[in-house]
């Protein structure tokens, strides 16, 4: 077997996470997936699997050598490609990751046309808002809200969201209606972090001096947006998110905007991949096609 199979067939294992499906996945044997691994492994003098009963997990040495074999792999299949006539933009497994409000609301309802106009195309689709190792979990890229500092991940910005503040109509009859930043500090927040323990609470304004934070009171800290949102209708407190996060409990009045004068800096929206020499051009193409969705909608 040459030495693309071979890691072509590695990459399947740790994408499938055992040799049973992986073998399936590539229409051959379970014991020769097994003596293919086996072979590389010897080839490069080094473990490059932990085998468990239940999955297989890279070594440090195979999370290493996973992303360099998708790179040489993905660079062989676009050379491939480079002179033939294509019928669609791109093809292929790829692994996305985003906030499952924007798959919910936004991406997965694209879909169907994507995959009409590409049916050489399978997506796979994880709604998260935990941090990602795009190397270790096999991701093609991600989708995230928020400034990103990462030297080993190439960021493509989409575009920006508006943010604005926002919280229930009985919130607001028990506490008030807020009418100018320091009426802030009689008010409570629902506090959000991706990763727990979060930062002090606190919303941020745009101000002619710049950015400013307004520290607040809160007494409910979540880590995700769904729960973000369902503690604002529960009346626990006000909230500062993307506007498309809400834009259909502002229209039912389960949800009222304040301070509309007092505008928080927007969010960046990012797409994320792994820094490679030959980025994939599924990556490439799904990029600009999400980025129109995005567009399209009004999100951006």
């Amino acid at each position: 077997m040459d030495r693309i199979r071979e890691m072509e067939v590695f990459i399947q294992v740790m994408e499938s996470g055992n040799f049973t499906r992986a073998a399936a996945a590539l229409g051959m044997p379970r014991s020769t997936v097994s003596t293919v691994i086996q072979a590389l492994e010897d080839r490069v003098g080094t473990q490059l699997l932990r085998r468990s009963t239940r999955q297989m997990v890279p070594t440090d040495e195979g999370g290493r050598f996973l992303g360099t074999a998708r790179e040489i792999v993905d660079a062989v299949h676009e050379t491939d490609q480079m002179f033939r006539r294509r019928v669609a933009r791109f093809h292929g497994r790829l692994r996305v990751d985003m906030p499952s409000r924007i798959g919910r609301r936004i991406v997965i309802p694209a879909l169907p046309a994507l995959l009409e106009e590409n049916p050489g195309l399978e997506i796979e689709v994880g709604t998260t808002d935990r941090k990602i190792d795009l190397i270790s979990e096999g991701i093609d890229c991600l989708i995230r809200v928020g400034t990103l500092h990462d030297a080993d991940i190439i960021c493509r910005k989409l575009g920006d969201l508006e943010v604005i503040t926002c919280a229930s109509p009985g919130y607001l009859d028990r506490h008030g209606v807020p009418k100018q930043p320091s009426d802030l500090s009689a008010h409570l927040m629902v506090h959000y972090g991706a990763t727990l323990p979060a930062g002090p609470p606190a919303f941020t304004y745009r101000t002619p001096s710049g950015a400013a934070e307004v520290r607040m009171r809160s007494r409910v800290t979540v880590n995700n947006a769904e729960s973000y949102i369902a503690a604002a209708r529960s009346g626990l407190g006000l909230i500062q998110l993307p506007a498309f996060d809400v834009r259909d409990l502002l229209e039912s009045g389960e949800l009222v905007r304040i301070l509309p004068d007092l505008i928080p800096p927007p969010m960046q929206l990012s797409l994320l991949h792994a820094e490679r020499r030959n980025v994939p051009a599924r990556i490439v193409a799904f990029r600009e096609w999400v980025q129109e969705v995005f567009r399209m909608s009004g999100v951006v």
